[in-house]
């Protein structure tokens, strides 16, 4: 959903939306898309319209900006 490049699942993070229209991270329920875990791809995702092919439903900005604060988040510990 970011940069477009396939890859091997376990080399990506999986994103999910909730019923509540939250994007979560690792979440197996629900339709999903993936990402790399490289700051490049996630600048990406913020700017392509790919998350509404994945996800069915439109995410907004602030949404997918969270989103990326918590991987950052992540990549830091």
């Amino acid at each position: 959903m970011g940069c477009g490049t396939r890859d091997e699942q376990k080399k990506l993070i999986r994103l999910t939306v909730t019923s509540e229209g939250q994007l979560k991270i690792d979440d197996d329920q629900g339709r999903g898309g993936y990402l790399h875990r490289q700051p490049e791809c996630w600048r990406a995702f913020l700017s392509r319209k790919s998350h509404y092919r994945a996800f069915h439903t439109e995410i907004s900005r602030e949404q997918r900006e969270k989103l990326i604060l918590q991987l950052k988040g992540r990549d830091q510990e």
